[in-house]
């Protein structure tokens, strides 16, 4: 196994699916595909961490240990005084493996992001990229997915440093083009100022509705913007299952016929847009 890609799952507008989608490919790519997967949840929500302490029945185990002593924040740590060298963690440190799933991995997100500093320290939304370097992750791992906020902020700005592609889970309605345009503005601006080569892999329509409607008029316009076809759209998509939004089986795309027959789509187009690079 050897260069692994890591992707961002990003939109600036939230309730569309991202996470859903996020877990959603990294868990079918593992489980019936065979690849090594690990999440970096950097959003303060942090659901992507809810939903596998959910999936692995860690709940408890995670607001008494795991939240303290192994989450993302160690990676974000500042040094204590002007003239310390930060230190990065060993992946021990800050990687929850689950024993009867080998193929998926974790860091743990965590809601008290919301409260540290991330003015004035730059050098820090490089973190995640030279963890994955100084570790040979990309040697690990097949894909690293990192769910980000739906915020413009450090930590959005730290996941786009270390990605090589961002995939867009994007729900339709009159506010879509907007989200659209703010990621693309952020996404220029931190590939102007750090140099960065980051590509789009796609926008994949999440949580599509079975009739035709509104929402048709809403497509169009936002299909025919020069923002949307530079990113490209998925020919694949999710549509709305009730179950996997109540969630009685977890929020796992792959535990529901009907989503798993969706994530199916959109994985195996996920992989054929990598290769193509």
């Amino acid at each position: 196994m050897a260069n692994g890609k890591v992707i961002s799952m990003i939109n600036m507008k939230g309730g569309v699916g991202k996470t859903t989608l996020c877990v959603g490919i990294g868990e079918y790519l593992a489980n019936y595909l065979d690849k090594k997967i690990l999440f970096i949840d950097v959003d303060p929500q942090f659901n992507t961490t809810q939903t596998l302490m959910d999936y692995f029945d860690l709940e408890d185990e995670y607001m008494s240990n795991f939240r303290h002593n192994k989450s993302i924040r160690k990676l974000f740590k500042s040094a204590s005084t002007i003239s310390e060298k930060p230190v990065l963690p060993s992946p021990d440190e800050v990687i929850l493996k689950f024993d009867d799933y080998p193929n998926i991995d974790l860091i743990c997100g965590n809601i008290d992001l919301i409260f540290d500093d991330n003015q004035g320290d730059s050098a820090r939304t490089r973190r995640i990229k030279k963890f994955i370097t100084e570790h040979n992750l990309r040697n690990e791992y097949d894909f690293i997915f990192i769910d980000c906020p739906p915020t413009i902020s450090f930590y959005t700005d730290a996941a786009l440093n270390a990605s090589d592609y961002y995939l867009v889970p994007n729900r339709i309605d009159r506010y879509s083009i907007l989200g659209i345009k703010l990621l693309k503005q952020v996404i220029d601006r931190l590939s102007y100022n750090e140099d960065l080569d980051i590509k789009p892999l796609g926008i994949v329509y999440t949580m599509v509705g079975h009739k035709r409607n509104k929402s048709e008029i809403l497509k169009e316009t936002f299909e025919s913007t020069d923002i949307v076809k530079e990113i490209a759209l998925f020919s694949s998509c999710t549509t709305y299952v009730n179950d996997l939004m109540v969630g009685f089986q977890g929020n796992i795309s792959s535990n529901y016929k009907k989503s798993r027959e969706d994530i199916e789509r959109v994985s195996l187009e996920f992989l054929e847009r990598i290769e193509r690079g």
